[in-house]
């Protein structure tokens, strides 16, 4: 089989051909101007090496190429520039490394995994290089395997395809183990790590020397004509490191590890906290003894508490020395809820600063955001313990439990440690890493022993060293497997070997579904997210106003995709109780999910990423379940308030609707909508500028209706200059869109603004009450909602014309056609003409006449008994009874109604009326018109008519009133 090198014009390239023949390949050369992808592909090869090379990676033509088709098919390995390239195909970006080096050589820590298994640590590597790949843009499929001193990468992997780069130069003379790292890729087999075979037949196995550096003639050990230095030892004069300059630094041994420098600087922070005022060991002590610390748990019976076979341990760490920045803008109480709502037995709190890039602040914060928590997760201070005062400070800041380990401790300060921790209510999780340390560990009478499948000296990887070691622990101790781990497999690796618990970090850290990685470690059957009701590219629905329990499970049944509950004032204002239980109902078995996720707001991202980003966030937990997002409609309320509100009704999003300042957002629990109200003669521009300066806080922006006069925000049924919206939108701030949408105006209110959802509040309300139908019917047409207060007269589902049903009123539908939204307005007839606004010269009559027919209403309505046989009634008679009401209140003018309908049916002798008949009618039916004040509202025949109105008997077995919706008894209970 043939390896395919891509030669990018560089002299090394011969190099690499030369140490990949040695080793047995059969190797074909192409420069990447002088061959095509589908020259490549026709090779078919068994494994590709990019070289090095000059320029950067968009100078090295057909290697790009190379890379996007191969991946994932067989093995590929990049050097140098063909590292580069790996890094900016996959999205990262190549720039100044921040150092300038040619011919020189640097000590280089890597993860030994991949192309460095069985590589010792700080090797020196020969580098030619004054670009590298920026760490802040690692893409989210790579991860860095090697890297400098001063934390230039060296190295990355792909972290599901078999492919890895080197920034440095293995095939140089200078590189020490560069001919292992050969022998390692040209070993594999396979596209995918979780396929991938090693094929050791077919490498030629390396001599000592060999795998060092050099040739096989003893090169290693060749001096120069004068006795000089070792030709294996010239990498060391040349090195960047500082601790090597001189020929005598060659010979002697190499410094400190890692864990004995992070042990020394460990020390020096002690020394340098206990120093600051207030920070002493007394202060400490004296904190402990007046009860400030929060109460702890019992750390080995939580994890003997997990419902699985074992318990998760999930960490929280910004970095690691091994790993660099894995996501340093992580906050550390939201990592810990979402590891809680996962199910995570304990979380585990990194709180050293410089390589792990943690603080005593983040324990702090992660301890009081599971304060309260059901059965809450136990706290692990993971840090290098090493004095008292660090055990002073766990406690202090919330810890349940610490870490000792037992490679920078002697037996003495292990077992005095151990004895300390316990004074204050902590069993430490003892670390070990070897069959000697499991011994000491177990000689001074650990209880929990965690086995750290990574060598903290070399930062080498053994996944099999915690099963190697457990037979070591007695009976009675419970074992931990640490680090290493990536999914369910090693789980039930370390289980069967009798690990009651394992804890993760990196794969935990970098996930984007933190609850469904737990719950796969954990082995809870996964279920696969259903079928978003929307497709996420569609624009979206959100009903807002929603009062009861019916309505919102009826809108959830026609697909809307989000529902607002409204806490402000207004005459669909719910308190928390009511909207609790109507987000139960909802949401049913469907388990309330942990708090959606916003980007961090990184100074340098733009605000069209933010808010893309933002809106992105919101639409994926909107497609990844059943039920409709809930959204909680908020004036001027405090911050307090709201977060109890969402705490209590479990609230997926909030809506500042009124003159909260943008920035509030960030002390809201969960991700704020908020409302900009547009008004007449203002600018695209000037709204952007408001949007754009909220970047960073608020998750969207809604744009609906400012009307001058009018005392609520929002809800006006008007309209506003659509060019404004379109503006906003094109000006890269995704919106939802409100204020004024028909079914006239809502196909053409899309196609211009192209907004990612639309509010439909007041256009489905009837009285204060919802009255809708939402689109996504298979034939295109209505699903229907809940029966409405009044029998209603739909859309015609083919062409939007009205049709007769149940002889009823149109009251108010949302059509959706594909994606499209619409909705009608209902109108109130105040005056009797039927248009919707007043007219000044008969006002007063009018209301006077209604106050007088209120009267006789009431009157009847006493006489009749039916108010006082209300208050013997159960609560859902009751509910009925209110219901009844709204038809009562019919009789009284009291109703809006949809203007033009088309026919008319009365309720009460169910004549029809039809065409410009209907029109006069309508206003008959509710002003001082002839049919229903002649027919229904004179004489004898009002008691008639209301008894069989307020039929009790006859209402309490008529199932289909529980679609009617609630309304306050308002003068009618008086």
């Amino acid at each position: 089989m043939t390896t395919l090198l891509v030669d990018n014009y560089d002299s090394f390239t011969w190099n690499v051909y030369q140490y990949l023949s040695e080793l047995g390949a059969n190797v074909e050369v192409y420069r990447n101007d002088q061959v095509t992808l589908e020259e490549c592909i026709a090779l078919n090869p068994r494994n590709i090496v990019i070289s090095p090379g000059p320029g950067r990676p968009a100078d090295a033509a057909v290697s790009n190429e190379v890379i996007r088709h191969f991946a994932g098919k067989v093995p590929i390995m990049g050097v140098c520039l063909g590292e580069q390239c790996m890094y900016e195909v996959y999205g990262g970006k190549v720039t100044y490394a921040g150092e300038i080096v040619h011919g020189k050589t640097s000590p280089v820590t890597h993860d030994g995994r991949g192309l460095y298994e069985g590589v010792p640590q700080r090797i020196e590597t020969t580098r030619y290089h004054s670009l590298a790949g920026d760490p802040k843009t690692l893409p989210h499929v790579l991860e860095i395997t090697s890297w400098t001193d001063s934390g230039v990468v060296m190295g990355i992997r792909h972290k599901e395809f078999v492919m890895e780069g080197i920034q440095y130069h293995p095939e140089s003379i200078a590189s020490e183990y560069g001919k292992v790292m050969f022998a390692n890729f040209l070993k594999w087999e396979g596209g995918t790590w979780d396929q991938l075979k090693v094929r050791s037949d077919v490498v030629r196995e390396l001599d000592d020397v060999e795998k060092k550096g050099g040739t096989s003639g003893g090169e290693g050990k060749r001096s120069s004509p004068g006795g000089g230095i070792p030709l294996s030892q010239v990498s060391k004069l040349n090195s960047t490191s500082r601790c090597r300059s001189t020929v005598q630094n060659v010979t002697s041994e190499k410094g400190p590890t890692i864990l004995e420098r992070i042990r020394d600087q460990r020390l020096a922070d002690i020394a340098a906290s206990r120093a600051l005022p207030g920070n002493s060991d007394y202060h400490l002590q004296r904190s402990i003894a007046c009860g400030v610390p929060l109460p702890n748990i019992d750390f080995p019976a939580r994890i003997l508490q997990s419902g699985s076979s074992v318990a998760v341990m999930a960490e929280i760490k910004g970095a690691s020395p091994s790993k660099g920045n894995i996501d340093i803008s992580a906050h550390a109480p939201t990592q810990a809820l979402l590891y809680a709502d996962g199910g995570a037995a304990v979380i585990s709190v990194l709180t050293e600063p410089k390589w792990f890039k943690g603080s005593l602040e983040d324990l702090r914060q992660v301890r009081q955001a599971l304060n309260g928590l059901p059965n809450r997760p136990a706290v692990l201070r993971k840090d290098f313990i090493v004095d008292r005062y660090q055990i002073l400070e766990a406690r202090v800041y919330g810890a349940d439990t610490l870490l000792l380990i037992v490679a920078i401790l002697d037996d003495a300060q292990l077992r005095d440690l151990l004895w300390f921790s316990r004074q204050l209510g902590m069993e430490p999780l003892v670390e070990v890493a070897n069959a000697e340390e499991m011994r000491r560990a177990v000689a001074v009478g650990s209880r929990v022993i965690g086995v750290n499948n990574r060598d903290l000296h070399t930062f080498t990887v053994d996944m099999n060293r915690t099963s190697a070691l457990a037979s070591l622990v007695p009976e009675g101790t419970i074992l931990v497997a640490l680090s290493g781990i990536t999914g369910r497999a090693d789980v039930e690796k370390y289980v069967s070997g009798g690990a009651k618990g394992v804890l993760v970090g990196e794969a935990l850290m970098r996930c984007s579904d933190k609850r469904a990685f737990i719950q796969g470690l954990l082995g809870t059957p996964s279920i696969p997210p259903p079928t978003p009701a929307t497709p996420i590219t569609a624009t979206m629905a959100k009903v807002c106003g929603i009062t009861n329990s019916e309505d919102a499970l009826a809108a959830a049944k026609g697909g809307a995709d989000l529902i607002g509950l409204i806490f402000a004032k207004s005459p669909r204002q719910i308190d928390a109780a009511t909207a609790a239980s109507i987000v139960e109902e909802v949401r049913g078995n469907e388990r309330a999910a942990s708090p959606i996720q916003l980007p961090f707001p990184d100074v340098n991202m733009r605000s069209a990423a933010w808010f893309n980003a933002a809106v992105e966030a919101i639409r994926s937990r909107r497609a990844a379940q059943t039920a409709p997002l809930f959204v909680g409609v908020f004036s001027n309320h405090s911050v307090a308030e709201i977060n109890r509100i969402v705490e209590e009704v479990q609230l997926d999003l909030v809506q500042f609707h009124s003159d909260e300042p943008p920035d509030l957002a960030r002390l809201i629990r969960v991700p704020v909508i908020k409302a900009f109200h547009i008004h007449a003669g203002e600018t695209s521009q000037q709204v952007l500028t408001r949007a754009q300066e909220a970047r960073g806080t608020i998750g969207s922006v809604l744009l609906d209706t400012a009307v001058k006069g009018l005392t609520q925000r929002g809800g006006s049924g008007e309209t506003f200059d659509w060019d404004v919206a379109a503006g906003v939108q094109e000006g890269g701030v995704p919106i939802i869109l409100a204020g004024g949408l028909d079914a006239k105006n809502v196909r053409e209110a899309i196609e211009r603004v192209r907004p990612w959802c639309v509010d439909v509040s007041s256009v489905v309300e009837l009285d204060g009450m919802k009255r809708k139908k939402v689109g996504n019917g298979e034939d295109g047409g209505c699903v229907d909602l809940p029966e409405e207060r009044l029998p209603t007269v739909p859309l015609d589902r083919n062409n939007g014309e009205a049709a007769v049903e149940n002889g009823g009123l149109e009251v108010a539908e949302v059509h959706e056609h594909e994606d499209k939204v619409g909705a009608k307005r209902k109108r109130r007839d105040v005056d009797g003409t039927g248009n919707g606004s007043p007219t000044p010269s008969d006002g007063r009559d009018q209301s006077l006449k209604r106050r007088n027919k209120l009267q006789r209403f009431k009157e009847v309505h006493s006489s009749s008994g039916v108010l006082a046989a209300y208050q013997q009634l159960d609560d859902a008679d009751k509910l009925r009874y209110k219901r009844m009401k709204d038809k009562m209140a019919f009789l009284t003018g009291r109703t809006r109604y949809v203007k033009n309908p088309t026919v008319v049916v009365c309720p009460i002798c169910h004549t029809e009326f039809r065409g410009a008949v209907a029109e006069a009618t309508m206003a008959n039916l509710f002003g001082s018109g002839r049919h229903f004040q002649k027919a229904h509202v004179t004489g004898a025949d009002i008691t008639t008519n209301l008894g069989r109105l307020v039929d009790l008997p006859a209402l309490r077995d008529t199932s289909e009133e529980r679609g009617w919706l609630r309304e306050d008894l308002g003068d009618l209970e008086e």
